[in-house]
């Protein structure tokens, strides 16, 4: 590679990468208006509801996540964003970490009342069940420490939003893969946010996760579904997908000629994480400008064995040999599309309530998810057609103990 090729490389301005923010967030338009409409209202002092976004993976709910945390600090928000691991310790000390971090780095002119507000971390460590003379009986340590972890992040909420509704500001707790939190810790946070909004105290959280995520949420609390508002992240359509390819190009002095972008647009599916891999991997076959049809479908073999590597082969991976035989009847019976369980049994040759343990810890690793009542689905585009493609073994050589 000479120093002229590699100069383009470098100028390459497509990002694939698991919450990469994109160098354009095409289709997006209305979902970051809500957003700053709820930014806005804020610092009015009104009351508003939280926002969920739930979408397939590759949709670019993570990359929304990240652009939304920074527009609401930008507007002096006070912002924390985590990712959760679905292990309640692990979330609680996330949470904590966060919060600390974001206070920490609050941007306000009144360095007074940012005083104010470091204390009120200071304040709440030290606070637990028994301190405040509760009497209370546990099971165990394990759920006494819950109990007391509880107890402090409502106190820590519910002080920071008292001292930054007198900033007109407002926190704003950005959760990523919601779905997977631990069902007392969610339900916990949903609670906090219900009784701080019925004293005007403007706390908000911004989360994402896989379709299923509104319904795990009104599981943990009946009226979850009356305190967010719900914005399903789809695909993108034709025009923001060609939008997607090529701003970021023309930001760079390139373009695409039009049987190129017409390939890549039918490559990518409007999927943002196709986008990125298919629009890098034409950028990178190309020496000309525009970029022609030749460059990406030189490019679309590497991208797609890339993803094969990367993104499929990697979730195949962490399912059991019994799980992909699961997926693999799934591809068989739907491709892509959603499947009945009954189909699947009957194809798999075993009664629906014997494969519900192997659905379960499917959908436990988020590698499917129940699309409505009696049918499953992946949660990764492309993942149907990959096993199809590729015709991967069930059993691999690194299933010893699994």
């Amino acid at each position: 590679m000479n120093i002229e090729d590699l100069s383009l490389h470098i100028k390459n301005p497509f990002t694939p990468g698991a919450g990469c923010k994109p160098p354009e967030l095409a289709g997006r338009e209305e979902d970051v208006k809500t957003f700053k409409t709820l930014v806005a209202r804020t610092g009015l002092q009104r009351v508003d509801r939280g926002i969920i976004f739930s979408g397939l993976r590759g949709v670019g709910k993570t990359a929304l996540l990240v652009t939304l945390d920074e527009y609401a600090s930008d507007n002096s928000m006070l912002t924390a964003r985590i990712e959760s691991s679905g292990v309640i310790e692990d979330d609680y000390g996330r949470l904590f970490r966060a919060i600390s971090l974001a206070v920490s780095e609050f941007d306000m002119h009144n360095t007074n009342l940012k005083s104010r507000i470091s204390e009120v971390i200071s304040s709440v460590s030290s606070v637990s069940v028994s301190a405040l003379g509760v009497s209370a009986k546990f099971e165990s340590k394990k759920a006494e420490d819950q109990e007391n972890d509880s107890l402090k992040l409502e106190l820590l909420i519910t002080n920071l939003s008292r001292k930054l509704k007198e900033l007109k500001s407002g926190f704003f707790l950005f959760i990523d893969e919601l779905q997977e939190m631990n069902s007392d810790l969610l339900g916990v946070l949903i609670s906090i946010q219900h009784n701080l909004g019925q004293l005007s105290l403007p706390f908000y959280i911004i989360g994402a996760g896989l379709p299923n995520l509104p319904g795990v949420l009104s599981k943990s609390r009946s009226y979850a579904e009356r305190l967010f508002e719900y914005r399903g992240i789809d695909k993108l359509n034709e025009e923001s997908t060609i939008k997607a390819f090529q701003i970021p190009a023309e930001s760079e002095g390139v373009t695409f000629d039009s049987k190129a972008l017409k390939c890549l647009v039918e490559l990518s599916g409007g999927y943002p994480y196709f986008i990125q891999s298919y629009g890098e991997a034409a950028w990178n076959e190309s020496d000309s400008n525009p970029i022609t049809l030749s460059s990406v479908t030189a490019g679309q073999v590497k991208a797609r064995q890339k993803l094969d590597d990367g993104l499929y082969a990697a979730r195949w991976q962490r399912a059991s040999e019994c799980a992909r035989n699961y997926l693999i009847a799934m591809s068989k019976l739907g491709g892509d599309d959603p499947v009945p369980t009954s189909s699947l049994a009957e194809l798999i040759g075993k009664p629906s309530k014997e494969l519900s343990v192997i659905r379960e810890s499917l959908i436990k690793l988020g590698l499917i998810y129940s699309s409505k009542r009696g049918m499953v689905a992946f949660t990764v585009p492309g993942m149907g057609d990959f096993i199809t493609r590729t015709q991967p073994s069930s059993s691999q050589p690194y299933d010893f103990g699994n």
